[in-house]
């Protein structure tokens, strides 16, 4: 990439899940590779949400739920996600008793795509509506409070290996059900948070990340204290980051099932960032 037009002078804030996932889309940028106009900043998706929400943040990396209730002022960076084709192994269901007897599930409580996932799941595959309590992510705590755990992200990847075979991959419930790809996030920004320069090195960050995914992998396995098989295994094929037709199918069809069920207000729109310069604009590079 060329270097990037800053006039301002002012860094962007770009809010970043602080999760092994997503360590593939900001490689590029975390080690700054190459110029770019973003200051990361690291938090839980629901947080981000929430941040991007107030005008704290320009963009971020955010639930795709979130992205549904606020469309009308954001915009998608197009090719990018965090996206899971069948079996995920980090978006688990942990349940003591018959799905179809489930009253009460604890869910983590940094999730918020992964909660509306839940609802419809077993209201769809197993007609049951429970009451949802938030809890911290400690399935065993969960699971004596409630009668099924919702856990997400590095917990359910490292921290459940005491809670039993009694679980849904969400993930490849969803894909069982519908055949589709299930998009968990994305990164959005306001209508003219980003430039054509920003959302540019966005993607190739991701494009590095991808290139170079052994030493991605290495370093998070030095970070966590974790297996490299492990980490490699999950980054490359339980977790994918390429946005394209078919996710985008998953996603508008999980917008429409979560409006049927109550979760959404209206069906929202998928409105992206452009991957070129209008014709009527001098190209920036």
């Amino acid at each position: 990439m060329d270097g990037v037009k800053n006039p301002s002078g002012r860094k962007k804030k770009l809010g970043a899940v602080s999760f092994l996932n997503t360590k593939p889309l900001i490689y590029g940028l975390e080690k700054n590779l190459f110029p770019h106009n973003f200051e990361l900043i690291k938090a839980i998706p629901s947080s981000l949400a929430v941040e991007l929400n107030a005008g704290r943040l320009d963009a971020a990396l955010i639930p795709s739920i979130a992205y549904a209730k606020n469309s009308p002022t954001l915009k998608i960076v197009p090719d990018c996600g965090i996206i899971a084709h069948t079996e995920v192994n980090s978006i688990r269901l942990y349940f003591n008793k018959d799905l179809k007897r489930i009253r009460t599930v604890a869910v983590d409580i940094s999730s918020m795509t992964s909660v509306v996932l839940t609802k419809i799941i077993l209201a769809e595959k197993f007609e049951v509506k429970p009451e949802f309590v938030a809890a911290m992510p400690d399935v065993q705590k969960m699971l004596a409070s409630a009668d099924a755990a919702l856990v997400i992200g590095d917990s359910a990847l490292f921290k459940t290996e005491s809670a039993g075979k009694n679980y849904l991959d969400l993930a490849e419930e969803w894909h069982d059900m519908t055949g589709l790809p299930f998009v968990f996030a994305v990164w959005a920004g306001g209508q003219d948070a980003l430039t054509l320069d920003d959302t540019q090195a966005i993607i190739y960050s991701k494009n590095l990340g991808l290139d170079n995914i052994d030493e991605v992998c290495r370093d998070a396995a030095a970070e966590y204290g974790a297996d490299f098989k492990l980490v490699k295994s999950y980054l490359t094929e339980n977790i994918q980051f390429n946005l394209g037709d078919e996710e985008i199918a998953g996603m508008r069809q999980y917008f429409e099932l979560a409006y049927y069920h109550g979760a959404l207000e209206y069906l929202p729109s998928l409105n992206f960032y452009p991957l070129e310069a209008a014709a009527e604009e001098a190209p920036s590079r």
